[in-house]
């Protein structure tokens, strides 16, 4: 597929764009919420108790 077809506002086009910015707009999404998610739990205290060994669960 050419760039002229795709970039065109005739055919499926239009349809691939979106999918492809669907696509893209979903990916962002989810390493946004993963990176909020590892901010958060790095910021939280952590709730669970020290082994007496000092090793790590």
């Amino acid at each position: 597929m050419s760039w002229d077809a795709l970039f065109s506002m005739q055919g499926h086009g239009p349809y691939l764009l979106g999918a492809y910015g669907v696509t893209l707009a979903l990916i962002g999404l989810e390493a946004f919420v993963l990176w909020r998610r590892a901010r958060a739990r790095r910021a939280a205290p952590d709730a669970r108790p020290a082994r007496a060994d000092g090793a790590r669960p």
